[in-house]
């Protein structure tokens, strides 16, 4: 049976779009933004690559030597700060805590692929009290189900905890810029698409205030410093967005209003 999903993506050049596509899967019941936010006590994030295509870690910093996966965690803890229910966050920071996977031979992925790579070797699932997140680093492009996105850069995968990125994709926004680019892109996309998961914006997260594109750009915030800003999903964008980031050295990549969402929820 064909998987279908909502998916979610960051795209390499020009304006991102989200990409509905409706389940028809039976998926895990405890992988709800209720259960994120009022029951879970622990939050993981299991990390693997496919051998070659490994996330920049090990050796890579924000400064001071604090590694790259510091911007993930620090993302995580901020959109619960505050909540009476903080559970445990767990994000992985060097090579040695994640998993190496061989290489799959692909030269696209579907979200079927990804869902059935992520059964075969995540070991974390999610239940009441607990949730885990499984992003893996692939060689090759996304496919939709009916042809090759070779733009996008990241998927979440809609009703999963599954999130998917593209490793050559990364590394081209490096091309003509600083060399931190491509870091600072990649824990954006993390951000970003780990954000979806999470239910940002008005994905599951209702809004305290009303701060969602209006022009039909699915679940995205209006504000253009905001990491999920609908154009923060394009080449020149994301890049002008890692630039900021790194010279303003503020790492958190929400606005107050998806931060308010979260913490308020």
């Amino acid at each position: 049976m064909r998987l279908l999903l909502l998916i979610t993506c960051l795209v390499f050049f020009g304006c991102g779009k989200d990409e509905d596509v409706r389940s028809s899967r039976s998926l895990n019941k405890f992988e709800t933004t209720k259960n994120y936010f009022t029951s879970s006590t622990k939050l993981t994030v299991e990390v693997a690559y496919e051998s070659g295509q490994q996330p920049y870690a090990d050796g890579s910093t924000i400064g001071a030597g604090v590694p790259i996966w510091q911007i993930l965690d620090e993302n995580l803890h901020a959109l619960y700060q505050g909540r009476t229910q903080l559970p445990v966050i767990i994000v992985p920071k060097t090579h040695a805590e994640m998993k190496e996977l061989p290489v799959q031979g692909k030269t696209s992925w579907t979200p079927e692929d990804i869902i059935k790579l992520s059964e075969k070797h995540r070991t974390g699932r999610s239940s009441a009290s607990e949730t885990y997140f499984w992003v893996v680093f692939l060689d090759g492009v996304f496919n939709d189900g009916t042809t090759n996105q070779p733009s996008t850069i990241g998927v979440s995968l809609g009703g999963t905890t599954v999130v998917a990125i593209f490793k050559e994709v990364v590394r081209q926004t490096g091309s003509g810029v600083a060399g931190f680019v491509p870091l600072y892109v990649e824990q954006a996309t993390l951000v970003h698409e780990i954000g979806h998961a999470l239910g940002l914006v008005d994905n599951g997260l209702p809004m305290k205030e009303a701060h969602k594109d209006t022009e039909g750009h699915g679940a995205h915030c209006n504000n253009d410093k905001c990491v999920m800003y609908w154009l923060n999903e394009g080449r020149s964008d994301l890049i002008q967005f890692a630039i900021r980031m790194n010279q303003t050295g503020n790492v958190i990549m929400y606005d107050q209003n998806c931060l308010n969402d979260a913490r308020g929820f």
